[in-house]
């Protein structure tokens, strides 16, 4: 599972300095000296206006439809214009970020653009939120490999403690693809101690609970699955929901999701008192067992075994607590 940045947090750590830059734009000689340099300062002025949504107040957590919206929206504005071929830092650095977040199929141009941005920049403050994006694209690309360079990269030059508990997270996310559960618990662990943000403390201890439960580790898995739980978050028309239906989450196959869930739901089991409760959400449990399994099946996916057991462990108790005697109506029950 994933959390990409907000689009507010992009305009500030990256379409901010950018819009800076534009808004300075080159001198009047510098114009006359370089045609181009004026070309692309005029198209990035563009390009940011066109990403910036007009009477929405700086901070606010715009939904991941609207952020790819004006980043689609951004980057045709830009290429438009000339887009690669203007060259610069600034114009690779904002073209290669909006087309991640527009995510219309372009992540190998986007990973390829950003870096080249970093190349010429390699120091440069946006840097770290470039190497980000080429984690993502890479991501999304099934090259984990890459991704895993990227978020190191991302992790070496970042220096906020926030972002960098996001980057944890999402490299925990990406260590568990590759099956390698110890390191996606170590770095799930450092996210939940330095996240200050209880968003980012729900989702990475989700993910420790899902990387316990497949080392094996059930019982603790359990508990960290039903703490996670715990934690909700408000919604449209007043309801809440836990991390894992915040708009801004995603997950790279469809069918991990199911996994999280029959883990928050087999937690719920354990921890409820009453036939009912516990029966409801075992049966829960199972139904997001099959969906798990369904995708996990057509995907080869490493975890299908682990997911067998963890859906005969809901089937055994189950059938324990369908077996269980009825407790015996007390003497003189039911009279009046």
């Amino acid at each position: 599972m994933k959390r990409p940045l907000a689009l507010w947090l992009v305009l500030l750590l990256g379409g901010a300095s950018v819009e800076g830059a534009a808004q300075a734009g080159p001198s009047r000689w510098d114009r006359v000296r370089d045609p181009l340099l004026a070309r692309r300062a005029d198209a990035l002025a563009v390009a940011v206006q066109a990403r910036t949504p007009r009477g929405i107040p700086p901070g606010l957590d715009l939904s991941p439809a609207f952020s790819s919206l004006l980043a689609l929206r951004a980057a045709t504005v830009l290429e438009m214009a000339g887009g690669e071929a203007l060259g610069g830092a600034d114009v690779l650095f904002f073209l290669g970020d909006a087309l991640v977040t527009a995510d219309r199929g372009r992540d190998d141009d986007a990973r390829r653009i950003l870096l080249e941005a970093i190349r010429l920049e390699p120091g440069s403050a946006r840097a770290a939120k470039a190497w980000l994006d080429v984690a993502t694209a890479s991501g999304r690309l099934r090259d984990f490999e890459a991704e895993l360079s990227a978020y190191d990269e991302a992790l070496r030059l970042e220096w906020n403690e926030r972002e960098r508990a996001r980057i944890h997270l999402n490299r925990g996310e990406t260590y568990m693809s590759l099956g390698d559960l110890d390191r996606a618990v170590r770095d799930y662990q450092v996210s939940i101690a330095t996240a200050g943000d209880s968003e980012l403390h729900a989702l990475a201890t989700w993910g420790l609970a899902v990387a316990l439960a497949r080392m094996g580790n059930l019982p603790e898995a359990l508990q960290h699955a039903f703490a996670a739980s715990r934690l909700q978050f408000p919604g449209p028309d007043g309801a809440t929901s836990t991390a894992l239906d915040l708009p801004s989450v995603y997950f790279a196959a469809a069918h991990e999701i199911h996994y999280y869930r029959a883990l928050g739901y087999m937690a719920e089991a354990v921890q409820a008192e009453g036939k009912g409760v516990v029966r409801a959400a075992l049966e829960a449990a199972l139904e997001h067992w099959g969906r798990y399994l369904q995708g996990a099946r057509a995907t080869g996916d490493r975890y299908l075994d682990n997911a067998r057991h963890q859906e005969l462990w809901c089937r055994r108790r189950l059938d324990a607590l369908e077996r269980a005697p009825r407790p015996a109506k007390a003497a003189g029950a039911g009279r009046r």
